[in-house]
Order: structure tokens, then C-alpha cells, then sequence
């Protein structure tokens, strides 16, 4: 398994593969399903591009147009937990978002 720090994120990003994604999922009390791979493939997607993790809005926006126009805040939340960009960035295997506590 890879190692991940005192936080939960994968000291070395580029050890993430889907199955380690799966381990941290189950790991936070979430069992990855479509819709979650549809997210988390975005993110990594918007990572490889920009090299950070989306600030909370363009988060939304992004998914709003790359996957569901009635997607919401709310949403995210229902599939990651309270604290969906935090989780969803530990899942993808990416660094802490600066925002997130």
C-alpha cells in the first residue's frame, strides 16, 4: 500500500493507482462507485493540467460542465462526506488543497 502522511494523503502522488483510491475510499467510509470514478477522473484530469487541486468554485463549476448541469455543493458532499474536497483530494491521490484545513 502506499504511504500516506499523518493527514492521509499519499506521500508520493505518483504511487496512486485506482486500487490504492479504492483502499483510502474504504478507509474514509466511502465506496467508490460510477459517479465517484466520473469525479475523481476529472480532478486528476484538471491536476495533470493546472497542478493544483480546483478552489472550491471552479470545483463546481467544472463538474456542473463536465458532468451533471444540476450537480451541487450538496451532492459532492452525499458522495465524499462533510468534508467532500479534503476526501476527494486524499481518494485522487493529489496534495491537501490549500483551502482545506
Amino acid at each position: 500500500m502506499a504511504e500516506r502522511d499523518r493527514e492521509g494523503f499519499l506521500v508520493s502522488p505518483p504511487d496512486w493507482t485506482p486500487e490504492v483510491a479504492e483502499v483510502i475510499a474504504l478507509d474514509l467510509g466511502v465506496t467508490l462507485q460510477t459517479q465517484h470514478w466520473v469525479i475523481i477522473d476529472l480532478l486528476r484530469h484538471y491536476f495533470s493540467q493546472y497542478g493544483l487541486s480546483p478552489p472550491s468554485r471552479v470545483l463546481m463549476k467544472l463538474l456542473k460542465r463536465e458532468h451533471d448541469p444540476e450537480f451541487s455543493s450538496i451532492a459532492l458532499m452525499q458522495l465524499f462526506g462533510g468534508r467532500a474536497r479534503r476526501q476527494l483530494a486524499q481518494i485522487a491521490g493529489l496534495p491537501k488543497p490549500s483551502d482545506c484545513d
